[in-house]
């Protein structure tokens, strides 16, 4: 039960005292049992309703069946054609709408039927419907909210029908029809039909839900459920519970295939994209191909090239060749010009010629003349005389000779010239070519590289052309199916058994749970043992109910109350131990407590011992004593503390059904009690009292709310304190320990008033 943070030294720790909560429930055993009966008959009905419902499942391997080729990859041009899916995003993709929206129009998924086997049962049928329903064209697609049919069939073959938006709104109806039966309404014309499964002569109550197409598609997208159960794996689990085993099965197989076929139609179509790409690509470069080759062809015949290396070979060699007769032409002129000299020079008017390189006309002449000098020089030699005729003879054809000589040979310097000037431009025209041969080379090599590179571009886009083609006749999906749809093992849901086990915990728990949830929003004390554990002061006694209507307790040895009442006395002894207690002070932390119940017949218990005791009603603010003891309004303590003359005698009155107890009451209710009470008549009251009477009895009044019990402290030996059960609070009680450390009241002792007769007596 609950535990109350008390103030003394320090503050004592909350505990859950288990066995004594056991020992409480346990008292309650009749409440359990009836609580457990209530329950398995309800965990009965309920098992008796619920269908069994199976988990069916498919696994699928989520394969990397790219269809982005090395080519597309290397050129950074995959991209365009879409990247590489992860397993998350192959979900988001089996969950699609669209997918599932199909697989609803396929096996129109918008219609379920409900037979109704009775008043607690109720069947879904999926393919062994004995009913079926055509519906209009277009109509689940226009249709805003579900429409409800209900079909009673009789055992004769009458069909009652009834269309319905909800369940008291009716469309339209129609009665003791057979079937087919047509229903006409403004939506269109439906039919209902008798399937195979339909047997005659046999009563049929069914419903059938018509939803619209998308909210169909939005119900199975929540009940499918698509997840990875190992992440480091690439595989997606499919599962659906169903209480059809079949329809699980067909259901999830279609959404695996749909998601296969979604998967092929779109690497078919991407694969398109590519092969049109690449056939374009293809033609464009076939036009590239033959304007480079064109460009290589103009090239070549504007640049005179055939092959430029052999071309370069050919240079050189001839270069060589023109070197080599460039400087025998130089040479041969060279010595045409010498001889011509020679031959022009008069001081070697009649010497030897010699025979010029390259000047073949004018040898045979040179050598004739040669012969003719040679004569000459042996004419002279012989001769004694220069005047000699055959020398004149000779001189005369040496001059004449000389003439032709000179002629010839101007003819061979004019030759030597133009041939020298002839290789002298070869030359030039060699150097030339030689020269433009790395600029040639350079521009050759550009153009060709880039007939190479259009040349394998277009190998490697005939050959991806190919494969492209390939893969669109050789589609392969994305999703390598595993597991075909299987049912697990055991239901999905609990079993006829394991609902009667629960709800017996339930009816078992469903007591002790409403007891402590309302112990736990309880504010109030219930028990003696909550007292006990809230303040540390002694419990002296213990008030069982009042089963009758009479304040007064009738003290027979036969009444509970009574009983308690002289427990109380009997435990009183131990706090008055001494000759000059005499002073019982009865207080509450609140109004309604108690006290002056308490009060009351515990002085009329005290009086029946034979000691005389008087009954002092200090609760001025709301005097009750005279009232509670039925005696007349007389002379009370306000009155004794307002007027002097008023005196003891006058206070005092005798009760007359006890013969020892007098009561002095309230009086009238006066406008500052917390002072009059502060009064020295007060004082002088009890002492006269104490001479009197064996025991005063105090009715004060509450310490909760006023001052006034603390003020008659000083008149009083031991202080009672009158707690109720039900009544009393928490916060009262915790209020009453933070009051024993601050206040002086003496003797404290606690009265629990209102407890239950088997708190008191256990046994």
């Amino acid at each position: 039960m609950r535990e109350i943070n008390t103030q003394s030294d320090k503050k004592k720790d909350k505990k859950i005292d288990i066995i004594s909560l056991l020992r409480f429930y346990s008292t309650k055993w009749k409440y359990i049992l009836v609580s457990v009966i209530v329950f398995m008959i309800l965990g009965g009905i309920y098992a008796y309703t619920k269908s069994p419902i199976y988990e069916v499942q498919a696994n699928v391997l989520i394969t990397d069946n790219d269809t982005k080729n090395d080519f597309l990859r290397n050129f950074s041009m995959a991209d365009m054609f879409g990247g590489k899916a992860a397993v998350d995003d192959e979900i988001a993709l089996m969950y699609s709408h669209t997918l599932f929206n199909n697989i609803v129009r396929e096996y129109q998924l918008n219609e379920q039927y409900i037979v109704k086997k009775n008043l607690l049962k109720k069947v879904r049928k999926y393919d062994d419907s004995p009913i079926e329903l055509i519906i209009p064209q277009e109509f689940s697609d226009t249709l805003t909210e579900p429409v409800i049919f209900k079909l009673n069939v009789s055992k004769n073959g009458k069909v009652d029908v009834k269309m319905k938006k909800d369940r008291f709104s009716t469309i339209a109806e129609t009665k003791d029809k057979t079937f087919p039966v047509r229903f006409k309404t403004s939506y269109g014309e439906f039919v209902f039909n008798t399937t195979k499964y339909y047997e005659e002569g046999e009563s049929l109550n069914m419903t059938v839900l018509v939803t619209s197409y998308n909210a169909a598609t939005e119900s199975l997208q929540k009940n499918v459920m698509c997840a990875i159960p190992n992440k480091k794996a690439r595989v997606i689990t499919v599962s659906l519970n169903s209480t059809s085993i079949p329809f699980a099965e067909k259901i999830v197989n279609a959404v695996v295939d749909g998601y296969n076929q979604r998967g092929i139609h779109e690497n078919r179509v991407r694969n398109q994209i590519t092969a049109d790409f690449v056939e374009k690509r293809l033609t464009d470069l076939t036009e590239e191909l033959n304007s480079t080759e064109r460009t290589v062809e103009n090239y070549k015949k504007d640049n005179n090239i055939v092959d430029l290396t052999a071309d370069a070979q050919y240079i050189f060699t001839k270069k060589g060749t023109i070197d080599q007769e460039l400087v025998k032409a130089e040479t041969e002129y060279e010595i045409l010009e010498m001889t011509r000299e020679l031959m022009n020079d008069p001081s070697h008017k009649y010497d030897l010629i010699p025979t010029p390189y390259g000047a073949e006309a004018a040898v045979e002449a040179i050598t004739e003349y040669n012969k003719l000098v040679l004569e000459r020089m042996k004419l002279i030699n012989n001769a004694k005389t220069n005047n000699n005729a055959a020398l004149r003879t000779i001189s005369g054809q040496l001059d004449a000779m000389r003439d032709n000589i000179n002629a010839t040979l101007d003819r061979s310097l004019a030759s030597a010239r133009v041939k020298l000037h002839d290789l002298r431009e070869q030359m030039n025209e060699s150097d030339s070519r030689l020269g433009e041969l790395p600029r040639q080379e350079r521009e050759y090599l550009n153009i060709k590289r880039r007939q190479m590179v259009q040349e394998n571009i277009y190998l490697l886009l005939l050959k991806q052309l190919e494969e492209t083609n390939l893969r669109i006749a050789n589609a392969i999906p994305k999703g390598q199916v595993i597991d075909r749809a299987y049912p697990l093992e055991g239901q999905a849901n609990l079993t006829k058994v394991q609902i009667m086990i629960l709800f017996f915990i339930l009816g078992l728990i469903a007591v002790p749970v409403w007891l402590y949830v309302r112990d736990l929003f309880r504010n109030k004390i219930s028990s003696r043992k909550e007292v006990a554990d809230s303040v540390s002061f002694p419990i002296i006694g213990s008030i069982s109910k009042n089963k009758s209507n009479d304040k007064r307790v009738s003290f027979d040895y036969s009444n509970e109350t009574a009983e308690t009442f002289r427990q109380l006395r009997t435990n009183m002894q131990f706090l008055m131990a001494g000759a000059d207690n005499k002073t019982i002070q009865i207080t509450s932390m609140s109004s309604g407590s108690g006290k002056t119940f308490v009060a009351a017949n515990l002085a009329a218990s005290i009086a029946q011992t034979g000691k005389k005791v008087v009954l002092v009603d200090m609760d001025i603010r709301n005097p009750q004593i005279a009232e509670f003891f039925d005696m007349p309004e007389s002379v009370g303590i306000s009155q004794y503390l307002i007027d002097d003359n008023v005196t003891i005698n006058d206070l005092v009155q005798k009760v007359k059904s006890e013969s020892n107890l007098s009561i002095v009451a309230g009086g009238i209710i006066p406008p500052n009690p917390s002072e009059l009470l502060m009064s020295k008549r007060v004082d002088m009251l009890f002492e006269e009292l104490r001479r009197r009477f064996d025991i005063i009895v105090v009715d004060s009044s509450p310490l909760g709310q006023i001052s006034d019990s603390a003020s008659l402290n000083r008149v009083a030996d031991i202080t009672l304190i009158v707690c109720r059960i039900n009544h009393t609070t928490f916060a009262q009680m915790n209020s009453l320990g933070e009051l024993s450390l601050i206040s002086p009241l003496k003797r404290i002792g606690l009265i629990i008033n209102g407890v239950k007769p088997s708190q008191i007596y256990p046994h």
